[in-house]
């Protein structure tokens, strides 16, 4: 259905539509110039110590530019007051409790505006579920509020996330501080082992944001509000997180001529992704994965990975388990 004449009207004219374009790949090339970028851009790149503690001080010089954000942002709205169809050229950032703009994307560092509509965040705390987990994100983030909403958050505390990171082991975590967040304030939290929740919020809530993605944990961890305990953990590396979903496929294609490329993949630093990588060699060729299993049983890492490779063997490779490395073909009882 079409909106409006003028919307109509647009999507007919190609020449309206390539103006649009035009403006904004010019809005585009002028915000990637512009003295603030390119000195924040400079800055990292010449960074010795890229600790996140050093990137974080580079995202505070950014948001204490106000003069020129203001600037950045007014040349934005002029834009759009100038042709309706104006898009900024910013990725959104979209989840359950906000919606933002990426205004600075650098592998080290992200730096979003966002805002935290007060009906989203009353939705989802009257939902089936309510508010039943705290996620300690494993990533160092700093968060300015232009605009608080009134809210009072609850802050937590838990466990440090680390490269050896074992459930069994990761104990609760515990509310330190619960109050009021002014405007113009700044909260840094560090999510290998700190986060917090919005208990409440009179008005919305923008704010900007900086993700430092340095020296981030290897794992998001979550745990349960009501018994404090673990619930659950998701990687915090998205190039993992398509090796496993390549491995899959692979997998599922029945693809066996690329196990030596799979098998590569092993040397992940990441303990999840090692073991999801075995498990999917395994279900597909388990007579060629025995070697890959018995190195992973007796040299991996992480405690885990070890004891369930272990297990494996002991369960489906039960002469290995019973005798030790043997040379020669074993068969599978899988």
């Amino acid at each position: 259905m079409i909106a409006s004449a003028s919307l109509a009207a647009w999507l007919a004219n190609r020449d309206s539509q390539l103006r649009s374009r035009a403006a904004v790949d010019a809005f585009a090339t002028r915000w990637s110039l512009d003295p603030l970028m390119s000195r924040t851009e400079r800055a990292l790149a010449t960074l010795p110590d890229r600790s996140a503690g050093a990137i974080l001080e580079i995202a505070r010089d950014f948001l204490d530019q106000t003069g020129e954000m203001d600037r950045l942002m007014r040349e934005a709205i002029a834009a759009s007051r100038q042709d309706a169809f104006f898009k900024p050229p910013f990725l959104p950032i979209i989840n359950e409790i906000y919606n933002s703009l990426l205004l600075f994307n650098n592998p080290h560092l992200l730096i979003a505006l966002g805002v935290t509509g007060v009906d989203v965040l009353a939705t989802r705390k009257s939902g089936p579920r309510g508010a039943t987990s705290v996620v300690f994100t494993g990533i160092t983030t700093l968060y300015r509020f232009v605009k608080a909403g009134e809210a009072t958050f609850s802050f937590w505390e838990a466990p440090p996330i680390t490269d050896d990171f074992v459930a069994s082991q990761a104990g609760n975590c515990r509310m330190v501080d619960c109050r009021r967040i002014r405007d113009g304030e700044e909260i840094v939290v560090d999510g290998r082992y700190q986060s917090f929740v919005i208990e409440h919020a009179a008005t919305d809530m923008v704010y900007f944001q900086a993700t430092v993605l340095a020296e981030a944990a290897p794992l998001v961890v979550e745990y349960d509000t009501k018994s404090l305990a673990f619930a659950g953990a998701s990687s915090t590396d998205e190039i993992s997180s398509r090796v496993q979903m390549m491995v899959s496929l692979l997998r599922a294609m029945e693809r066996e001529d690329a196990l030596p490329l799979i098998e590569e993949a092993l040397a992940s630093k990441h303990f999840y992704t090692r073991w999801h990588i075995m498990r999917e060699m395994l279900a597909m060729d388990a007579e060629a994965a025995l070697p890959s299993l018995r190195r992973m049983a007796a040299n991996d890492p992480h405690p885990e990975v070890r004891a369930a490779s272990q297990q494996t063997l002991e369960l489906f490779f039960e002469d290995e388990a019973e005798a030790g490395p043997v040379q020669g073909d074993v068969q599978c009882r899988a």
